[in-house]
C-alpha cells in the first residue's frame, strides 16, 4: 500500500511534468505567434515558384505571420490568390502601395513571401485587402533570354555575312567601273591634247604670218575685223587646251584619292574589318564565359539535367551507363551502318580508311530524319571495329566515328559542342542485327517526345 509521501511525491511529479509542458506550448505558440492578433491581406502572382500553405511571411526582414491558403486559378490566364495571416502589430507597415515578392533563404534554402515597405502617403491596408506582387524570376528565364541573345547574334552575323558580301562586291564593281572609266577618259584627253595642240601650233604660225605679211592674210592686214576675228579664234583656241589639261589633271587626282590610304576603299573596308573583329570578339568572351558557368559547382547540374555536356569528357562506360539519357528526359535513336558500306581503304596510307561518296550518301539518309531536331539535342557517332588486338579495334573505332563527325560537321555546320565520337571498340552489344558490329553508329539523343511514334 501507497504511503503518503509516495503519493504526494508522484503528485508533485505529474504536475510539475503538466507546468512545463504547458510552459513549452506557450512558448511554441508564442514563436508561431499563434496567441498574436491577425489580420487576413490577400496578394496574387501568376506562378509561386514554391511557395506552399505554412510558409513565413516577412515584412521588412522580421517575421509576420504565415500564408494560410494557395487557390489556383480557374482559367490559364488568372493568377494564384494567396491568403496571408499576418499581425496586428505590424500593420501599420503594410500600405496599399506594399509589394509581395516570394524570395528563398540562402542558395538552396526554401521560399518564403517578403513583403515590402510601403510609402508614408498612401493609407494601410484594410483587413481583407489585396496587394500587389512582383513576380519571381526564375534561372531559366535567364537561359531563355541567353538562348534568344545568341539566336539574334547569330541571325545580325549571317546577316552581316550577306551585306559584306554585297558591300565587296559593289566595291570591286565599282572599281572596275572606275578603271573602266579612267581608261576611257585618257584615251579621249590624249585625243584632245594632241587636238589642242596641233590647233595652237596651227594658231601661232597663223599669227606669225599674219604679223610677218606673208600670204592672203598678210595682205589683208590692214582689215580690222578680220585681225579681230583671228585673234578671238587664236584665243579660243588657248582656252581649249587649258581645259584638256585641266580634264587630265582632275581625273588624275580622282584616282589617286580613290585608291589612298585614307581613300573611301580604304575607310570601308577598315569599318567592316573591325566591326567583325569585335563581334568575334564579344562572341569568343560570352563563350568562355558560358563554359565556366557549366563547369561550376553550382550549376553544373542544372546545365547537365538539360543535355549540356562536355561530349569529350564522357568515358565510354559512362556512356554505357546511359549518362545522356539518365533521368528519362531524353531518349536516344540509333541508326546502325557498316564499314564496307562506308569506308575504303586510303590509297596514300593504306593503314588508315577514308569515308566514299556512296558512304557519304548513306550518312546523308541516316541523319535526314532528324535534321530538324538535333539543334535542340546530341549527336554521339559510335565506332565498332572487329580485327585486331583491343589497341587496334580501339584506334580503328575512333577513327572511323571521327571520319564520320567531321563529315557532318562540314556539310551540315552542326554545333561542335553537340556532336562527339565515342570509340567502342568490338563491343557493340547494342546492335538489333549482329552480336559483334563493324563499322559506325549514329546515336540521336533528343528530348523525349520530340519524334512522333511510328504508326
Amino acid at each position: 500500500m501507497a504511503t503518503p509521501a509516495r503519493l504526494a511525491g508522484v503528485g508533485v511529479f505529474v504536475l510539475g511534468g503538466l507546468a512545463l509542458f504547458a510552459l513549452g506550448l506557450f512558448m511554441i505558440g508564442d514563436r508561431q505567434m499563434a496567441f498574436a492578433r491577425k489580420f487576413t491581406v490577400y496578394t496574387e502572382f501568376t506562378k509561386v515558384t514554391g511557395l506552399q500553405p505554412g510558409a513565413v511571411v516577412r515584412i521588412l526582414g522580421a517575421k509576420a505571420g504565415t500564408i494560410t491558403q494557395i487557390v489556383p486559378p480557374d482559367t490559364p490566364s488568372a493568377k494564384f490568390r494567396i491568403r496571408l495571416e499576418l499581425a496586428e502589430s505590424l500593420h501599420a507597415l503594410v500600405r496599399v502601395d506594399s509589394i509581395a515578392t516570394i524570395e528563398t533563404e540562402g542558395l538552396v534554402g526554401g521560399s518564403y513571401l517578403g513583403i515590402g515597405r510601403g510609402t508614408d502617403a498612401a493609407p494601410p491596408v484594410m483587413p481583407s485587402g489585396t496587394i500587389g506582387s512582383k513576380e519571381p524570376f526564375e534561372i531559366s528565364d535567364l537561359m531563355q533570354q541567353m538562348g534568344d541573345t545568341i539566336t539574334k547574334v547569330n541571325q545580325t552575323i549571317d546577316d552581316m555575312k550577306g551585306d559584306v558580301s554585297s558591300a565587296v562586291v559593289a566595291v570591286a564593281d565599282t572599281m572596275g567601273n572606275a578603271n573602266a572609266l579612267i581608261t576611257d577618259v585618257s584615251v579621249d584627253v590624249k585625243k584632245m591634247a594632241a587636238s589642242g595642240a596641233r590647233i595652237t601650233d596651227d594658231a601661232a604660225r597663223i599669227a606669225e604670218g599674219i604679223r610677218s605679211g606673208k600670204g592672203v592674210i598678210g595682205k589683208l592686214m590692214t582689215d580690222d575685223t578680220l585681225y579681230t576675228r583671228a585673234t578671238a579664234i587664236a584665243q579660243q583656241t588657248e582656252e581649249t587646251a587649258a581645259s584638256a589639261r585641266q580634264v587630265v589633271e582632275l581625273a588624275k587626282k580622282a584616282l589617286e584619292g580613290f585608291q589612298a590610304k585614307d581613300g573611301p576603299v580604304q575607310g570601308l573596308t577598315a569599318d567592316l574589318k573591325q566591326t567583325l573583329d569585335g563581334a568575334r570578339t564579344a562572341m569568343v568572351g560570352f563563350s568562355e564565359s558560358m563554359d565556366a558557368l557549366k563547369h561550376n559547382f553550382l550549376f553544373r547540374g542544372y546545365f547537365n539535367g538539360r543535355g549540356y555536356f562536355d561530349l569529350d569528357d564522357i568515358s565510354p562506360a559512362a556512356y554505357r551507363q546511359g549518362v545522356l539519357t539518365k533521368g528519362g528526359a531524353r531518349q536516344s535513336t540509333l541508326v546502325w551502318l557498316r564499314s564496307d558500306a562506308l569506308f575504303e581503304a586510303d590509297p596514300g596510307q593504306p593503314a588508315n580508311e577514308r569515308l566514299t561518296d556512296p558512304g557519304k550518301m548513306r550518312v546523308d539518309a541516316a541523319i535526314a530524319p532528324f535534321l530538324k531536331h538535333v539543334a535542340s539535342g546530341i549527336v554521339m557517332v559510335e565506332g565498332y571495329a572487329q580485327q585486331g588486338p583491343l589497341d587496334q579495334q580501339y584506334l580503328r573505332s575512333l577513327g572511323r566515328a571521327s571520319l564520320v563527325r567531321d563529315y557532318l560537321l562540314g556539310k551540315f555546320h552542326f554545333d561542335p559542342e553537340t556532336i562527339g565520337v565515342m570509340p567502342l571498340g568490338a563491343d557493340s552489344g547494342d546492335s538489333l542485327e549482329r552480336p559483334r558490329w563493324d563499322g559506325v553508329a549514329l546515336a540521336v539523343i533528343l528530348p523525349k517526345g520530340t519524334l512522333a511514334p511510328a504508326k
